[in-house]
């Protein structure tokens, strides 16, 4: 002590050693905290906006894969007034058309068909829709639209090329499907299930052997009984036979696994809008809706829930031909679910958290998949 006082008494200028006060310990804690959980929120918004962003450009990219293909088959489409059905729309709001539909392991959490079906404004619950969003002939938005639990089932003919570059007859006319099949990722029973969207593709031959009739009831063509009809006996377990415009899941045959026709995953509804295109004396034209078939003197009023292209009284139940002309213009939407959605909805279907009026298998949708559609003129003309 009488050291240090020397010291000082040498050295006025020398200043007194001290430490950090309690007040200071607790200033630098409250500031390192602070900055900390700054540089936390920014890292996690960093983060949540990159996920973000992949899963748009994730989407993006399926979605124009699809239209892409899709709008190839159609443009490519052809048709001849010969009284068969050259063109096949169906809403499909049940999940029995193909026979390979994997149902949720909860019932009570799989997609809703009453909650899957909304083309009319009557569809949508009340109040949902603004008077400005419903159009002249009582519909919906079409991004907003939902075509069922399966989605729109389009069936018909194109001369589009062959995806197989190994196949005969390239750019022969040959008949094409699209459907939505919940299935597994693979042909495991435990694989995981997502929703597909399954292209059928017929090969030329087969397409040539079943004829060129759509109509489901003509079970000389495209029927449930067309592969044994048109089967390829130099290749017998071909699937592109008939019957996968039905059911595109082969499940016979080493070459061939069972999704080997699906066009993309997580695409959990599929719309079309077909449109018949009415010139008039101004050398201009008026898109008449043909599907799906609404009149326009009876707005709001769905009068069927599937479109023929035919010229076959028989197979008109409608009493306007008019729905019943090729379509010259076809809207199409995908609605794409991200991966990280697809996550979500697989667990809420297995039922690992609870439903609830908030929570349901469309609010998980729609937070976490995005609608693309495309306008796409179709070149044919009938002969």
């Amino acid at each position: 002590m009488q050291t240090r006082l020397k010291m000082r008494l040498l050295n006025p200028n020398l200043k007194r050693i001290k430490g950090f006060t309690v007040l200071e310990l607790i200033v630098a804690v409250a500031v390192t905290a602070v900055l900390t959980g700054m540089l936390l929120l920014i890292s996690t918004q960093v983060l949540e906006t990159q996920s973000r962003t992949n899963a748009e450009l994730e989407r993006n990219q399926v979605a124009h894969f699809v239209l892409d293909q899709i709008q190839e088959d159609l443009q490519c489409a052809l048709y001849r007034n010969d009284g068969n059905v050259w063109m096949a729309l169906s809403l499909l709001n049940e999940s029995g058309n193909s026979g390979s539909w994997i149902e949720a392991s909860k019932t009570s959490f799989a997609k809703s068909p009453l909650n899957s079906l909304r083309i009319i404004d009557s569809d949508w619950p009340t109040g949902a829709l603004q008077d400005s969003e419903i159009d002249s002939l009582g519909q919906g938005p079409f991004h907003k639209s939902r075509f069922g639990v399966a989605g729109t089932w389009l069936r018909f003919f194109t001369q589009s090329p062959e995806l197989d570059p190994q196949a005969n007859g390239n750019g022969a006319a040959r008949a094409v499907a699209y459907q939505i099949i919940r299935y597994g990722i693979t042909g495991s029973t435990t694989s995981r299930k997502r929703y597909h969207l399954f292209r059928s593709d017929v090969s030329a031959k087969n397409t040539f052997e079943a004829g060129y009739n759509l109509h489901p009831d003509n079970e000389s063509g495209y029927g449930i009984n067309a592969s044994n009809l048109s089967m390829d006996l130099n290749f017998p377990n071909t699937p592109r036979v008939p019957s996968t415009i039905i059911n595109p899941i082969i499940d016979v045959g080493t070459d061939y696994p069972p999704a080997s026709f699906s066009l993309a995953t997580n695409i959990i509804d599929f719309g079309i809008r077909a449109y018949h295109l009415e010139k008039n004396s101004f050398g201009t034209g008026n898109l008449v809706q043909l599907f799906p078939p609404i009149k326009l003197d009876s707005p709001g009023n769905l009068l069927s829930e599937e479109f023929f292209a035919t010229s076959h009284k028989p197979y008109q139940e409608i009493a306007d031909p008019t729905f019943y002309q090729f379509p010259d213009v076809v809207d199409v939407m995908v609605r794409v679910l991200s991966e990280e959605g697809a996550r979500i909805l697989e667990n809420y279907e297995n039922g690992s958290f609870p439903n609830t009026e908030e929570v349901d298998w469309w609010s998980i949708a729609e937070e976490h998949s995005k609608v693309y559609f495309r306008r796409i003129k179709i070149y044919g003309s009938g002969i």
